[in-house]
């Protein structure tokens, strides 16, 4: 049998132990949350984390290092497969700044309250559009003559080659029919199109220059970035640019909503000086070459309402 004195002892000691355990808990929370609170993480959404973790980090170094009087030690990247799971992770605070094109943002605005905090000059451009462009003399000068024709898209996630161009035709009235195949013809009183992205393997904007060229379409739709740098000159001749949406930012930075206002404010001055040091420079070029970041204007709002708005658009008919 157990004496008195041993079943106190065992006791003392299993008291010991629990008291022990919780206090190495709380150190270990309190050591974590320390460690959050003196790391700035920036969220990229990319199927490729590799090569995302290559192109951030030199920024996120860049920012932990001119953020280090507010108590910032370390730059950390963290990649997420869509943008309702980077959403998500902004929502509970895994993440403090993302960067994205406008309709990603919005999204991500809706479902996480992430504020934008500055436009980024993402591969050295600050705003583009979309255009819809045709073979010179094949009877189709405007996106009134699409009626009964067929337009290719890029794909069903692009934002210049389907969101933007798509909005603009439902938004002026005009019906979609998408095809089944790039030789089928659409209703008389609709307008066809189909995605090149399933279609070919390249996919991309020659191959959709080349239907248009070759009268398999009537028109195609990119944007003005792509139809200067991949359209060759003697082919451009023989094309002409019926219609040139509203320009829209290139990339937004977004910004954790429950960060202190002192550092959102110093984060953007961060964002605003880059370009001017050597060290900035050579971060925003390994950040998917990027220019510089300049501050949201009444402009910029402006131009990412019409964005919004045009979204809603293609949405509603995607719904349907």
């Amino acid at each position: 049998m157990f004496s008195c004195q041993s079943i106190c002892k065992q006791f003392v000691i299993l008291l010991a132990v629990i008291v022990c355990s919780l206090f190495t808990v709380s150190v270990s929370a309190d050591t974590k949350s320390t460690l959050r609170e003196e790391t700035i993480i920036i969220g990229v959404i990319s199927s490729n984390p590799k090569k995302a973790f290559k192109r951030a980090q030199p920024f996120a170094d860049y920012l932990a290092e001119n953020l280090s009087n507010y108590g910032i030690k370390t730059g950390q990247v963290v990649v997420a497969r869509d943008s309702r799971q980077m959403a998500r992770w902004i929502k509970s605070g895994q993440v403090d700044l993302v960067s994205e094109t406008v309709f990603a943002a919005q999204e991500l605005m809706q479902y996480s309250g992430a504020e934008p905090l500055a436009r980024r000059w993402k591969s050295g451009v600050a705003e583009y559009h979309s255009i819809f462009f045709s073979k010179r003399d094949n009877g189709v000068d405007s996106l009134g003559d699409l009626r009964g024709k067929t337009v290719v898209f890029e794909d069903v996630g692009s934002t210049s080659a389907f969101l933007v161009p798509a909005a603009i035709l439902l938004g002026q009235g005009y019906k979609l029919y998408e095809l089944s195949s790039p030789r089928e013809y659409p209703p008389k009183d609709k307008v066809g199109y189909f995605f090149s992205d399933e279609y070919s393997k390249s996919g991309g904007e020659s191959n959709m220059m080349s239907w248009v060229h070759r009268n398999i379409v009537a028109s195609a739709a990119f944007s003005n970035l792509d139809w200067e740098k991949e359209i060759p000159e003697q082919v451009k001749q023989q094309l002409q640019v019926i219609h040139t949406s509203q320009a829209i930012p290139r990339s937004l930075v977004l910004i954790r909503p429950d960060l202190s206002s002192e550092l959102k404010q110093n984060m953007l001055l961060v964002l605003l000086a880059a370009h001017e040091s050597e060290e900035g420079k050579l971060a925003l070029k390994a950040y998917k070459k990027t220019k510089k970041f300049d501050a949201i204007t009444p402009e910029i709002v402006e131009s990412i309402s019409w964005a919004e708005a045009q979204k809603r658009l293609v949405d509603e008919y995607i719904s349907r």
